[in-house]
This record gives C-alpha cells, sequence and structure tokens, in this order.
C-alpha cells in the first residue's frame, strides 16, 4: 500500500502538463519531488539503505537537487527560445504597422479601450484600421474650395462677353486649363475639362435658386437619411466612421446605374462646414478605402471620385436666394463613348437639380 501510495503521488508530481514550464512552476516541482523523495526516506527502512541512512539520504536529496536546477535550467532556456521567437515576430508586427500607419496612430490605436484580456494584442495589431491622420480633411482643404466661386464667375464673365469658353482659358484655383461648356440654361450650367494625363473629365456645375433659403438646400446634401427621398437612385447611403477632431466622416454610397449595368458603390472622406459669420457653406468628399467595406460582387467600386460643393447665400443661410457650384470627378468603370457618358452626366445632375428644387423646404 506505501508503495502503491508513493508512486501514484509520484505520478501526480511529474504527469504532462499543457502548460509551458517557466521559473516559478520549475521552482514548485522541484519542491514537490524533494518532498516526495524525503516522504520516501522516511518510510524507508536501514536494510534497504544501510547504515547512515540519514547523510545518505542528504546526500542524494542533494545531489537530486542539482541535477535538478540543472534540467530545470536547460528546460527554462528552451522555453525562452520560444518566448523569444514569439516576441520577435511580435516587434516585427509592430515594426511594419508603424511603418504603415505611423507611431503615434499605433499608440492611439493600442490605447484606444480594447481590452487585452478578451482580444490579445498580436489580435489587434493584426486587424487593420483606418488612417485618420492622412485621410481626414483639413482646414486648409476645407478652405481652399471656396476658390471654386471666383473660378466660375470667370467662367460665366467670359461667356457674358460673348467669347467662346472652348477657345478660352481660364485660371481655376491656379491652373490654366480649358473648360468647355455642356449645359448652358438660365440658372443652372455645367462645364467640363480634361484632367492632365488622364482621359477623364472633370465638371464645373453651377446652380441658383432664388426661391430656396441656403440651409434647406444645405441640408439635403449633407443629411444622409434624406439622400434616397431626393436621390432615387441612391440604394444605400451610411457613415462607417467619423474622425473627432475634424468632424470628417467616412461614407459609404451605393448607387443604381441605369440597367443593365452594375450598381457603383463609392468609399469616400466626407467633410462639411456652415460658417453664419463668414456666410459660407463648403462640402467636400474624395474617395478612399476602408476595411469594413470591402469590395463585393454585386457592385462595381468607384476608386477615382473627388467632389466639392460651396454654397453662396444672397443674404443669409435662412433666406431665401443662394449660388451654388459643384466641381467634381470620378472613374465610372464603363465602356461608354464620351459622347454617351457626357449625356449621362449632364442628364443625371440636371435631374439632382430639378428634384432638389422641389424637395429642400421640406429640410429647414
Amino acid at each position: 500500500m506505501l508503495g502503491g501510495s508513493l508512486l501514484q503521488r509520484f505520478y501526480a508530481i511529474i504527469k504532462p502538463s499543457n502548460t509551458v514550464l517557466n521559473a516559478q512552476a520549475h521552482l514548485k516541482f522541484k519542491e514537490r519531488l524533494l518532498a516526495f523523495n524525503q516522504s520516501w526516506i522516511e518510510h524507508s527502512s536501514t536494510l534497504l539503505l544501510g547504515p547512515n541512512k540519514n547523510a545518505k539520504c542528504q546526500n542524494f536529496l542533494a545531489k537530486l537537487g542539482a541535477g535538478l536546477d540543472v534540467i530545470g535550467f536547460a528546460m527554462t532556456q528552451q522555453c525562452n527560445r520560444v518566448a523569444a521567437l514569439r516576441l520577435k515576430r511580435a516587434y516585427q508586427i509592430i515594426l511594419l504597422y508603424q511603418r504603415i500607419y505611423g507611431k503615434q496612430l499605433l499608440k492611439q490605436k493600442i490605447r484606444s479601450g480594447v481590452h487585452l484580456g478578451k482580444r490579445p494584442l498580436l489580435a489587434l495589431l493584426s486587424a487593420a484600421f483606418f488612417q485618420w491622420e492622412k485621410e481626414r480633411v483639413t482646414d486648409e482643404q476645407l478652405e481652399k474650395c471656396w476658390d471654386d466661386i471666383a473660378a466660375v464667375q470667370a467662367l460665366m464673365n467670359a461667356d457674358q462677353t460673348a467669347q467662346k469658353i472652348s477657345g478660352t482659358q481660364i485660371h481655376s484655383s491656379g491652373e490654366n486649363q480649358e473648360w468647355e461648356p455642356v449645359v448652358d440654361k438660365d440658372h443652372f450650367k455645367i462645364w467640363r475639362r480634361l484632367l492632365p494625363d488622364s482621359d477623364l473629365y472633370q465638371y464645373k456645375v453651377y446652380g441658383q435658386f432664388l426661391d430656396i433659403p441656403p440651409r434647406a438646400f444645405y441640408n439635403t446634401q449633407v443629411d444622409l437619411a434624406y439622400w434616397k427621398d431626393w436621390d432615387k437612385n441612391t440604394m444605400e447611403v451610411k457613415i462607417i466612421e467619423k474622425d473627432v477632431q475634424t468632424t470628417s466622416e467616412l461614407v459609404h454610397w451605393v448607387y443604381r446605374f441605369p440597367y443593365p449595368m452594375y450598381p457603383r458603390d463609392y468609399v469616400y472622406v466626407r467633410r462639411f462646414k456652415a460658417d453664419p459669420v463668414t456666410n459660407k457653406m463648403i462640402i467636400t468628399a474624395r474617395a478612399t478605402e476602408h476595411p469594413s467595406c470591402p469590395e463585393i460582387e454585386a457592385c462595381v467600386r468607384i476608386k477615382t471620385y473627388c467632389s466639392q460643393m460651396v454654397i453662396k447665400p444672397h443674404s443669409s443661410f435662412d433666406e431665401n436666394g443662394f449660388d451654388y457650384v459643384m466641381t467634381y470627378f470620378d472613374d465610372p468603370q464603363t465602356n461608354f463613348p464620351p459622347m454617351c457618358y457626357n449625356w449621362l452626366a449632364s442628364t443625371v445632375a440636371l435631374k439632382g437639380y430639378e428634384n432638389i428644387s422641389q424637395k429642400p423646404n421640406d429640410r429647414q
């Protein structure tokens, strides 16, 4: 019985464990094994061990302890190598994300309140995140949009002096590019120009409303919940993420194209501002990417897109009358001939103008 009990206790000490051996575990293991041997010695007889039983036992325990120290050191070193490799891998991941996203952003994301007990650090680092430091719309970029007012005024002045716009070069935002008219109505005009080193056109739209307050029109542009009401081609539009520092927003927009073409979807950063002191309203947007909005087969992702709109009230935000200018370009990913896409772009813009003229008073 005694032998069986001791064997059971010995097995309980040395039985395999799924835990990684560390210094503390090794110390416990050594203590338990020495305690086992001490118990065995106390129950053993002089006949088994001979004379000087205690001295022999002490010598045996000393050698056993030294041997265990050597074994423990070797096992600890092996475990340290594994841990070192894991730490090295984690450090390489951190360096990679630091190069991609920047040091300050990496610190911000790690400190963003994620409970590491539920979500390991490596899982956090391997998860993609959005880099607002580079993608946000700055104050300077927002204010620069206001230059469009002067640019479109130059285009209209050229038209009023009976010059052909297609043959007149107009300075716009410091560039000397040729604009040509696409639509020319009393209160609604569109120009276009070919972008340098590209087959894409940039469009500039001018509109004027005399019976609608600027605030109502502005709300139709920034209130995404209202988009589907005045733009029936909008299938889905929602805010994905917001930047606390600048109030920039990340938006996913799905737009219906004429049958049988697939819908187009946009992922873009936008920012808007209405300043009653300067009497300015500005909205700007540009395409970007976000890990929570991957491309899907049901839509064609528009990766080239930029739009900006400025609204100039005739008096105040809440009194009827204002002018607006919208400048935009995108790559619709179609095989349309230029003439067909030109017709499509102008028709959609004019239809939007007509829809807004009937709706925005509901948004005051």
